[in-house]
C-alpha cells in the first residue's frame, strides 16, 4: 500500500509540473538496454526446509495428508542469477521521466538441502532425489516513473516501477534412487503464474556524448506467484495430491545500462 501511495504522489506531482509548463516542454525520448546480477534475499534466498511437511488433499476426495514436498513458499532456495531489460523513456523539461520497461530474469535453484530432506522418502524407506527443478524464469512489463537530477555530465535518477510479471511453472522431478526409477511427478498443464511486480531503485548516469549515457543501476524488486502442482507416482500410479504453493521473489539487482537519446 505504501508503494502504491508513493507512485500516486509521484504521478500527481509530475502531471502538475507538466501542466504548469506545457507551453515550453519539448520532450525527448530515450532507449536503454541493461543487464545485471540478480541477488536473492529474504524468502527468495532462504534454504530452510521448514514447511516441507505440507497438508495436502487427494484430487478425488476430502482426505488430507501431511506429506513432504518441495515447498517454495518462504524458502525458495534461489541462487544468484541474471537480468536483461529494455526501456523506452520520455524525458520532460521538469526532469520527470516516464517510461515502459520489458525484462527477463532467471535464477537457478539450490537443491542441496532439499535433497538431504528427500533422502528419507515420505512414502518408503528408499532414498529419493530431485533430479530436475525448473529455474525461476520471470518476465515483467512495467510502467516507470523517475526523477532525473543532473550535475554537469552526471545524473542521479531515483525511480519506481510497477507492473505485471509472469513466472514459468516451477515444477520439479523427484526420483527414487533405485533401478526401477520410480518418480513422483506433476500431472497436467504447466501454466505460467502471474503477479504484481514492484521495483524501487536508483540509476547513476555518466554522459558519454550528446546521445549516449552509461549508467549504474541498483534496485530492490519483489513479486509473489501462486501456483498449484498435482503430484502422483509413476509408473504404477497413485492417488493424485493437490499441492498449492507460492514463490516469493525478493531480490537486489545491480548492473549497467546503456542509453541512447533520440
Amino acid at each position: 500500500m505504501a508503494r502504491l501511495i508513493f507512485i500516486i504522489l509521484l504521478v500527481s506531482l509530475s502531471n502538475n509540473a507538466l501542466a504548469q509548463n506545457n507551453k515550453t516542454h519539448v520532450g525527448r525520448f530515450e532507449i536503454s538496454v541493461g543487464a545485471g546480477v540478480l541477488i536473492p534475499v529474504g524468502k527468495f534466498a532462504s534454504t530452510s526446509t521448514t514447511g516441507f511437511e505440507q497438508t495436502v488433499f487427494e484430487i478425488q476426495g476430502d482426505d488430507q495428508y501431511d506429506i513432504r514436498f518441495f515447498s517454495k513458499k518462504n524458502h525458495a532456495h534461489a541462487k544468484r542469477g541474471g537480468d536483461l531489460n529494455i526501456e523506452i523513456n520520455y524525458l520532460t523539461k521538469r526532469n520527470w521521466v516516464h517510461g515502459i520497461g520489458f525484462g527477463k530474469s532467471s535464477n537457478t535453484v539450490n537443491l542441496e538441502k532439499a535433497n538431504i530432506v528427500f533422502s528419507e522418502s515420505p512414502f518408503s524407506q528408499i532414498s529419493s532425489k530431485i533430479i530436475h527443478q525448473q529455474d525461476f524464469n520471470i518476465n515483467y512489463l512495467t510502467y516507470n516513473l523517475s526523477y532525473d537530477l543532473s550535475i554537469k555530465k552526471t545524473s542521479i535518477r531515483p525511480y519506481q516501477k510497477i507492473g505485471l510479471s509472469q513466472l514459468d511453472f516451477p515444477y520439479y522431478h523427484l526420483e527414487e534412487e533405485t533401478e526401477w526409477k520410480i518418480s513422483f511427478i506433476h500431472e497436467g498443464d504447466q501454466p505460467r503464474s502471474s503477479g504484481l511486480y514492484f521495483e524501487s531503485g536508483v540509476i547513476t548516469n555518466i554522459s558519454l556524448s550528446n546521445k549516449f549515457e552509461l549508467g549504474l543501476n541498483l534496485s530492490y524488486r519483489f513479486a509473489d506467484f501462486d501456483y498449484t502442482m498435482y503430484k502422483r507416482v509413476v509408473p504404477g500410479g497413485s492417488t493424485t495430491f493437490i499441492v498449492p504453493d507460492q514463490v516469493n521473489m525478493r531480490a537486489i539487482m545491480t548492473g549497467f545500462r546503456l542509453a541512447y537519446k533520440l
